[in-house]
């Protein structure tokens, strides 16, 4: 994977994102979704913790249901991080549900 100043090239990102991972993209400040959404910062919590949504992209997205039972997904991130796994799309994708 090409490393640009420490930071992973946004094609990587989305194509990461598509596995199954929530990928943060530090310099832009947003998150790539499997779906290949973008989510904005929505938030920062007490902890620190930042908060990432998309309602508008994931009221209309056909898979939305393998990744939340929630009107739409939140992903938090401690500082730094970079990844956070979908773990139902991971298992959806490992049952065949799906193909994207």
């Amino acid at each position: 994977m090409e490393i640009n100043n420490g930071a992973l090239v946004e094609e990587q990102m989305k194509k990461r994102a598509a596995e199954g991972y929530f990928v943060r993209d530090l310099e832009k400040d947003r998150v790539y979704c499997p779906a290949g959404e973008v989510l904005r910062r929505k938030s920062v919590k007490k902890s620190g913790e930042v908060r990432y949504a998309n309602k508008s992209a994931c009221k209309l997205c056909e898979y939305k249901s393998i990744c939340t039972r929630s009107p739409w997904k939140e992903v938090d991130f401690p500082d730094e991080v970079i990844e956070a796994r979908n773990l139902n799309w991971l298992k959806a994708k490992e049952e065949g549900a799906f193909s994207i």
